[in-house]
């Protein structure tokens, strides 16, 4: 089973939604892009998205999506899908995805990037998840496991 770890925000401006959980709640930054800021209480991982330059939160503006993390991606995925979850990704997005996060190297995915599982997908009301193993939290989400 999953467990929740990871919790996305869509925001006009990154680094002044980092700074105000940083002063408010003690969250230290672990990875900063063009798009995003990720911050962590070393138990969740916060992504602030920028919704304007995050293909993930394009237009979006509040909570896009949450994520889980489980030992078996794929048992999990198909458990969600019995469940009534919709996968919801495209091979765009996964390649926006690792290029956004320096995982491309000449064209193709890094070999550390390979053992990175994710999956994301919509819930009967329309809500959208995450499913990744630990390898993905530790190096995006960058949560120590």
């Amino acid at each position: 089973m999953g467990k929740l770890r990871h919790i996305a925000i869509a925001v006009p401006d990154t680094d002044a939604a980092a700074k105000f959980y940083e002063q408010a709640f003690g969250m230290k930054r672990v990875r900063e892009s063009a798009s995003s800021v990720m911050l962590s209480d070393g138990v969740i991982s916060l992504a602030i998205l920028n919704n304007k330059t995050s293909h993930e939160a394009l237009g979006h503006e509040g909570l896009p999506h949450f994520g889980f993390i489980a030992e078996d991606v794929e048992l999990t995925a198909a458990n969600a899908e019995r469940s009534g979850a919709v996968y919801a990704d495209s091979d765009e997005n996964v390649a926006k995805r690792f290029a956004n996060r320096g995982q491309l190297e000449g064209g193709k995915v890094t070999e550390a990037a390979q053992k990175q599982a994710q999956r994301k997908y919509v819930d009967p009301n329309g809500v959208k998840f995450d499913i990744v193993n630990s390898e993905h939290a530790r190096n995006s989400w960058r949560l120590p496991l």
